[in-house]
C-alpha cells in the first residue's frame, strides 16, 4: 500500500493530509491565531468543586473554565480509581488552589476543556508521565518476549517517581534510540517544573508542537513513503528538529516548489469540499446524509438511484457495504466525534449484517481516536462512539450562520408578517399617533400589503392608523422595525440615514442594542 503525508502551509491555515492509495483518508487543520490548547500544561486556579458529580472547574484563563473530574486527580496522585475508601474531590482540592492541568479536550461552544492532573509528554517512541510511577507498552506490540524487553528498559531508564508508555514505533529499536527520545522530554518538563514555581495562575508553561514538528513526530515512519511540504519555513524545521528522523526518513522528505497548488495537484480541495457537504453521493448512485444535533451526528443511508443486484436484498447489501466504506472515511476525514448514529437500509440476512459491520470496523483500522462501534440494534441502526481530541472539520470552517442561528431555516414570509401586524396592533395602542413607519425587508412588506394593498388597506383600519411601509433590504427577513411619527411631519430621509446607520451592525438574539432600537426578531 503506498502512504504519502501531503503539508500545507498558508497565512490563515495549515493543513496536512494523508494518503493511502491515492485516496484521502485522513486530514489535519491548524488554524492561525486561533488558540488550540490541546496537549498545553496550564497553570491554573480552582473556582469551583462540585461534590455532586465528583469534579472541579478550574480557572485558566479562557473564556470557559477547565473541567477536571476525580479520577484525573486521582491518576496525579497515583492511587488506586477502584478503591471504595477513595477521598472524595472535595477533600483533595479546594477552591483558590493552584493546579497544574493538562488540557485533554478542546472547548467547545457549550463546555469548557477537559483536563487532568496527570501529565505525559509524547514523544517519537514513548511517552514520559513525570508524576506517575508505572511502565506501560502499546497493545499493538503483541509479541510477549519484545513487552518484557521494552519494560525491563522502561525500568532501567526513567527517573524515580516517573513512568513511560512505549508506543508502537518503539517495537525493536535499541536502548540508545529510546534513551535519546526519553532525554529530550526530560528537559520539557525541568523547563516546566522551573516556570511552575514562579509563573502566575491562567499561566500556559507547555505548548504542543506546531502542525508540520506534530505530524512528522506522529505520522512519518517506515510505512510513509513520502512526505510532501510546500513551504520552505515548515521543511527546514522538520529537517532541524524532528532529530529522531532516520536518514530513509529524511530521504523521503521533499519540499514542493511547483506553481500549482499542493492540495489541488493531488485533488485533496476536491475532497475537503466532499467532507464539508451535507449530502454524500457514492458511486453506485446511492447517497449519504450527515446530520449533527445537539446530541449525537446521525448518518442516513439511502439507495438512490442504484438498482443492481439480482434482488432487492442484493441491492440492498450492495448500497450498505458502499455505504460503509464511506462513513468509515468520512467520519475520519470530518473528525467526527461523541455518539455517531448510523441508519443501514434494513437487511434480513444476519450474514449481510455481519459483513457490513465488518467493512465499517476495517475502516477505522488506524485509527487515532479509537472507535467503539457495536453491533446492529434492533431497530436496525448501528451506534458507534469516537473520542473526541480537537475540532470537527465543520466547527473549524464553518461558523454559526447569524440569520438562522445554526437552525438551518428561517421563519417563512407569511408567518414573519402575522408577527409583524400584531407587533403593529400593539404600538397603535401604546401611541396616540396618526401614522406608524414600518421598516422590514421588501418580500415581508409585500405580504402585509396584500393583493392590490387589500391587506394593508384592512390593517390600517382596524388599527385606526396610517401605516407607511419603508423597504430596508439590508436587514434579515426575521428583522424589522415600527416606529411611530409623533410630529406633523414625515421625516423619511432622516430615517433613511438613521437605518443606514443601523443597519451596519449585524441583527443579533443576543444584542440588546437592537432591542433597545425597537429592532425586534421573533423569538425563538
Amino acid at each position: 500500500m503506498s502512504r504519502k503525508i501531503l503539508v500545507n502551509i498558508g497565512p490563515y491555515e495549515s493543513r496536512a493530509a494523508i494518503i493511502e492509495d491515492g485516496r484521502l483518508c485522513e486530514l489535519m487543520y491548524e488554524v492561525a491565531d486561533d488558540e488550540k490548547i490541546v496537549g498545553c500544561i496550564i497553570k491554573g486556579r480552582v473556582a469551583n468543586i462540585v461534590p455532586g458529580t465528583q469534579s472541579a472547574f478550574v480557572d485558566i484563563g479562557i473564556h470557559k473554565d477547565a473541567f477536571l473530574t476525580l479520577n484525573g486527580v486521582e491518576e496525579f496522585n497515583n492511587s488506586d480509581a477502584q478503591d471504595i475508601f477513595r477521598s472524595p474531590i472535595q477533600d483533595v482540592l479546594k477552591v483558590g488552589q493552584d493546579v497544574i492541568l493538562q488540557i485533554l479536550k478542546e472547548p467547545t461552544a457549550a463546555k469548557g476543556p477537559r483536563s487532568t492532573m496527570a501529565i505525559s509528554f509524547p514523544g517519537r517512541y514513548l511517552v514520559f508521565m513525570p508524576t506517575q510511577a508505572s511502565i506501560g507498552v502499546s497493545r499493538r506490540i503483541s509479541q510477549e518476549k519484545e513487552r518484557e524487553r521494552l519494560r525491563a528498559i522502561g525500568q532501567k531508564l526513567a527517573p524515580k517517581g516517573t513512568g513511560i508508555v512505549f508506543r508502537t514505533a518503539s517495537e525493536g529499536l535499541e536502548e540508545a534510540a529510546l534513551k535519546a527520545d526519553l532525554d529530550l522530554l526530560i528537559k520539557m518538563w525541568n523547563k516546566v517544573e522551573k516556570k511552575m514555581k514562579k509563573a502566575p495562575p491562567r499561566t500556559i508553561l507547555h505548548r504542543d508542537m506546531p502542525l508540520p514538528l506534530k505530524v512528522a513526530r506522529d505520522y512519518f515512519d517506515d510505512e510513509i513513503d513520502e512526505m510532501i511540504v510546500d513551504n520552505e519555513e515548515a521543511y527546514k524545521s522538520i529537517i532541524e528538529d524532528c532529530e529522531f528522523l532516520s536518514p530513509l526518513q529524511r530521504a523521503s522528505l521533499e519540499l514542493y516548489k511547483e506553481s500549482t497548488p499542493l492540495f489541488e495537484k493531488y485533488g485533496i480541495e476536491n475532497e475537503i469540499e466532499k467532507a464539508m457537504s451535507r449530502k454524500v453521493w457514492l458511486d453506485s448512485g446511492s447517497y449519504l446524509f450527515f446530520d449533527k444535533t445537539e446530541a449525537m451526528y446521525c448518518i442516513d443511508v439511502n439507495s438512490g438511484r442504484f438498482s443492481g443486484g439480482s434482488d432487492l436484498e442484493e441491492t440492498v447489501f450492495k448500497v450498505n457495504m458502499e455505504a460503509a466504506k464511506e462513513i468509515a472515511k468520512q467520519v475520519r476525514l470530518r473528525n467526527l466525534s461523541g455518539m455517531i448514529i448510523i441508519d443501514f437500509i434494513d437487511m434480513e440476512t444476519p450474514a449481510h449484517r455481519n459483513q457490513v459491520l465488518k467493512c465499517l470496523k476495517e475502516g477505522f483500522k488506524g485509527d487515532k481516536n479509537k472507535p467503539n462501534i457495536l453491533d446492529f440494534s434492533e431497530l436496525g441502526l448501528v451506534q458507534m462512539t469516537r473520542r473526541r481530541t480537537s475540532a470537527s472539520l465543520d466547527e473549524i470552517r464553518k461558523e454559526v450562520c447569524p440569520c438562522c442561528q445554526g437552525s438551518g431555516k428561517v421563519y417563512s414570509n407569511q408567518t414573519m408578517a402575522n408577527v409583524i401586524k400584531t407587533n403593529i396592533l400593539e404600538e397603535a395602542k401604546r401611541y396616540q399617533t396618526h401614522k406608524l413607519v414600518v421598516y422590514a425587508h421588501k418580500c415581508l412588506l409585500d405580504v402585509i400589503r396584500g393583493h392590490k394593498d387589500e391587506k394593508l388597506k384592512e390593517l390600517s383600519e382596524r388599527c385606526g392608523r396610517e401605516i407607511i411601509l419603508r423597504p430596508t433590504d439590508s436587514f434579515e427577513t426575521e428583522y424589522f422595525k415600527i416606529e411611530p411619527i409623533l410630529g406633523e411631519t414625515d421625516p423619511v430621509e432622516e430615517e433613511k440615514e438613521h437605518i443606514k446607520e443601523q443597519i451596519l451592525f449585524k441583527p443579533s438574539w443576543n444584542d440588546n442594542r437592537f432591542r433597545e432600537e425597537s429592532i425586534l426578531p421573533v423569538s425563538h
